[in-house]
């Protein structure tokens, strides 16, 4: 199997993202060139799918190279989306165009997605109606120059304590946070979350079994 390499920042790329940043676009072209898929990301993706259980209904929004539907449990369905066509079954959708998936699920993930995106609130929020768990990975800033940041694409730079408030405000719960990998301006973590009103809602059905 080739060996596709992780993405290096350069100061053209960052360029190009501060042009995207301005129109508020996707670098399209970029996702179409399979060689730009890191061979490494697929680790990302297996620790994803620990995550989750058998018998379930996976929507994987930014699935790339769709190595977490190689990797998923028994008996799971398995649904990629991404900005350009994967597979025949792939479900073709900008979020930066607001462009959100068709379809109910068990799981939404986002895995080195929302660095990408100009307004991470819109599909953390539609991934709510979407399904009732989630598993989200992010690159938190840890202080260092936004260049860095920019030369590998990325279009925010929310620190962890601002990302996870930012999933607990629009109506997700953590219930686990792992660290992924660590680079000079970031850290990678993955979450797994629940919906705030499903937890409320299990809580009342128990209530009522109670009493």
């Amino acid at each position: 199997m080739q060996n596709r390499l992780p993405p290096l920042p350069t100061s053209e790329r960052a360029k190009q993202t501060e042009e995207l940043m301005r129109n508020r676009e996707t670098d399209v072209d970029r996702w179409r060139e399979f060689d730009n898929l890191a061979t490494q990301w697929d680790e990302r993706a297996a620790m994803a799918a620990k995550l989750i259980g058998e018998n379930q209904r996976v929507l994987d929004i930014g699935a790339g190279a769709m190595a977490l539907g190689t990797l998923l449990p028994n008996n799971c369905t398995y649904t990629p989306a991404d900005v350009v066509e994967r597979c025949p079954s792939c479900q073709v959708v900008d979020l930066n165009k607001q462009q959100f998936p068709t379809g109910y699920y068990d799981w939404v993930t986002f895995l080195g997605v929302l660095e990408y995106v100009h307004d991470i609130t819109w599909p953390l929020r539609k991934a709510l109606n979407a399904a009732s768990r989630l598993v989200v990975t992010y690159c938190a800033n840890i202080g260092a120059a936004t260049a860095g940041r920019r030369g590998l694409g990325w279009v925010n730079d929310y620190s962890k304590r601002d990302f996870e408030e930012l999933l607990t405000s629009v109506g997700w719960k953590i219930e686990s946070c792992s660290e992924v990998k660590r680079g000079p301006t970031n850290i990678q973590y993955m979450y797994s979350c629940i919906a705030h009103q499903r937890d409320d809602c299990i809580r009342q059905v128990s209530m009522k079994k109670v009493f």
